[in-house]
């Protein structure tokens, strides 16, 4: 999505976007928890959107770095976590952010962020992203899924009314086109930048969040993984 419709995007957030750390249940908490989060840790919220996963992870963190390329998402963000003091907020693309920040994260979660199309533009992401990782950190990652949208697709193709570009796995809905990783793709991702694999599971989400009512007892899900960065030799 452009700067500009993701700014635009800030007010009616919740009514426009599937928010996954809202829509998750305990799924994220446990990964979470699983990094022995500790006041002495820094939080890096990569994209942050309005602030949802800094709210509710970030007061386990001694200091949380936020950060996102729309200037109203960050204001947004900053007004909705207030109390968190311990916070900095920050307007910066996630492709900028390894070079200015560099390896200060203890835990570094990215949720649903890169997803635009252009393969180019998601390189330079995912280099900037592993960047952030301190050496030992870990790395929170989700992702659209490709086999999801398939799912989807099959149990109401007129109501998904999407269409996938087969080629380059790119899904157009609502006059978004938006990249969908398979569970190996993910995974070739970050472990071609050198990370070690802790977790790599499903994350549900309902229905309704993906503008759909259905029956069937499989919901739509994302990729979630939780990686560490190995410590320096």
């Amino acid at each position: 999505m452009s700067h500009q419709g993701w700014n635009q995007l800030a007010a009616q957030f919740e009514e426009s976007v599937c928010d996954i750390t809202a829509s998750s249940g305990e799924q994220l908490e446990e990964l979470v928890e699983a990094v022995h989060p500790t006041r002495r840790q820094t939080l890096v919220d990569a994209g942050c959107g309005i602030g949802s996963f800094a709210k509710r992870f970030g007061p386990q963190f001694g200091k949380v770095i936020a950060f996102d390329f729309a200037s109203a998402m960050v204001r947004r963000a900053r007004r909705r976590c207030r109390e968190l003091t311990q916070a900095t907020w920050q307007t910066l693309p996630l492709e900028d952010a390894g070079a200015k920040l560099g390896e200060v994260g203890h835990l570094v979660a990215c949720l649903n962020v890169i997803t635009s199309p252009r393969a180019l533009m998601r390189t330079g992401q995912w280099n900037s992203l592993v960047q952030l990782v301190r050496p030992g950190g870990h790395l929170l990652v989700v992702v659209p899924s490709l086999e999801s949208a398939r799912h989807v697709a099959e149990q109401d193709a007129e109501a998904f009314g999407g269409t996938l570009e087969a080629e380059n796995d790119l899904i157009r809905r609502c006059d978004t086109e938006q990249k969908h990783y398979t569970r190996q793709e993910l995974r070739r991702a970050l472990v071609s930048r050198g990370m070690r694999f802790f977790a790599l599971r499903r994350i549900h989400y309902p229905w309704d969040d993906d503008g759909l009512d259905s029956t069937s007892a499989k919901t739509p899900w994302d990729w979630v993984c939780l990686a560490k960065k190995p410590l320096a030799a």
